[in-house]
């Protein structure tokens, strides 16, 4: 057991060390929607209020990362920490390691006894691109996941023992937060606030529930009924929607992807734009959109230097595996929850459910001739269930025996190993 944590330290320490170094040294300005979120930070800061369409065009973002990116900058302006976004970044950086480190945790709620899951799930969070990429921005995304997770581990050790008022309270403050931070936390408040209601259902008790819904509706509602009243609709969003019917927006190349093949030849921007598979999965594994390493301003894209469309090839087939079992998982999870009847357990693949069912959504409500609507960072909510899961099936099919377990780590270590240009900047 002590090697075990020495293990897990380790890796979360060299995880921080990562993610610290790539906030420092990540052009701020490359990130996604950097400049209105300064702009949206700024107005919060200084005027203490939410700004219009007109002052930002992420207006529709609910306020809470803004705020403490806002003070945050007035707070370390002067003590030479270099451009004042810097400290949100790291702020990220943060939210991104409370991620890792949480979906250790859930792991070992729910198999305390198997310690080759719970490293596979860390693993597979800590040396995903997506998340890595997210947590060096000047962006709200990794403390919205951060709380949501949080969150979903409250909700599991409640489901898992027995849910009372206190879990319901501490799983809402948390999702409910992490709602007023990103919209795509939502998603995740209400397979939560279900499974409870069904657990509830099964036990005669409604409190861990009402509890949850109650203390989320004090910490987002008010930012809903905002933007009813301001723009007409709780989740508005900055582009418009089309007036045609919903399955008519998006023509079937997005849902066949006839390109899905160029993925292993060319995953780069605009190779297979505003198909839905392919663009998602080049994202999340490689950097689709050139925002990581590659030289800014990307040249044209016909002249991209060779190691720079290498490198992703390559990241496209390396995130063969890791999707295989992430899926796999996934679907395990729900089996193993049925014929165990245990809640705890379910509430993982509904949680990436929903969170697929919205991003499927809204990526169809609003269609985008650039691709926009299909970043990966929006469903690095459902990161952590989905790596557990894949801890999982390694898990069962890993034969017993200390040699199987060195070759699931040399396993990992390569995978990680062959990552190092999309996680060391």
């Amino acid at each position: 057991m002590p090697r075990f944590r020495l293990l897990v330290g380790g890796v979360i320490a060299l995880e921080g060390v990562l993610l610290a170094w790539n906030a420092w040294h990540y052009d701020w300005l490359r990130g996604y929607d950097a400049f209105a979120n300064h702009l949206y930070a700024d107005v919060v800061a200084n005027d203490h209020r939410l700004p219009s369409a007109s002052e930002s065009g992420v207006w529709h973002t609910p306020p809470l990362w803004f705020a403490l990116a806002g003070g945050l900058e007035r707070m370390t302006s002067g003590l030479g920490w270099g451009h004042p976004q810097r400290p949100a970044q790291l702020l990220a950086a943060a939210a991104g390691l409370a991620v890792c480190v949480l979906a250790f945790l859930l792991a070992r709620e729910l198999w305390p006894e198997r310690r080759g899951l719970q490293l596979v799930a860390l693993v597979l969070t800590a040396a995903s691109p997506a998340l890595v990429r997210a947590s060096a921005m000047y962006h709200p995304e990794t403390l919205a996941v951060a709380l949501a997770v949080g969150g979903l581990l409250v909700a599991v050790r409640g489901l898992r023992r027995r849910a009372t008022v206190l879990t319901g309270l501490g799983a809402g403050a948390l999702l409910g937060l992490a709602s007023l931070t990103r919209g795509w936390a939502l998603p995740v408040l209400v397979a939560v606030a279900l499974v409870l209601a069904l657990e509830g259902w099964r036990r005669r008790t409604w409190g861990p529930t009402l509890a949850l819904v109650a203390v989320a509706a004090v910490c987002v509602g008010p930012w809903l009924a905002n933007q009813q009243l301001a723009h007409g609709h709780p989740l508005a969003f900055n582009r418009k929607a089309p007036s045609t019917a919903l399955l008519e927006r998006r023509p079937a190349s997005f849902y066949l992807g006839p390109r899905s093949l160029a993925v292993f030849e060319r995953p780069v921007t605009p190779r297979f734009r505003n198909e839905l598979v392919p663009q998602l999965y080049a994202d999340w594994w490689g950097d689709w959109a050139l925002t990581w390493d590659s030289p800014p301003p990307p040249p044209p894209w016909e002249l991209l230097p060779d190691r720079v469309l290498s490198a992703r090839i390559r990241q496209s087939l390396v995130g063969i595996l890791p999707t295989v079992l992430a899926l796999a998982g996934l679907l395990a999870l729900a089996l193993v929850a049925a014929s165990r009847r245990s809640s705890a357990i379910g509430v993982l693949p509904l949680t990436a459910l929903a969170v697929a069912i919205a991003f499927a959504i809204f990526a169809v409500r609003f269609p985008s001739t650039d691709g926009d609507t299909l970043k990966a960072t929006y469903l690095l909510v459902g990161l952590v269930p989905a790596a557990v899961g894949a801890g999982f099936v390694v898990d069962v099919l890993r034969p017993p025996g200390r040699m199987s377990a060195l070759v699931v780590g040399a396993m990992l270590v390569a995978l990680a190993a062959v990552q190092a240009p999309f996680l060391i900047l």
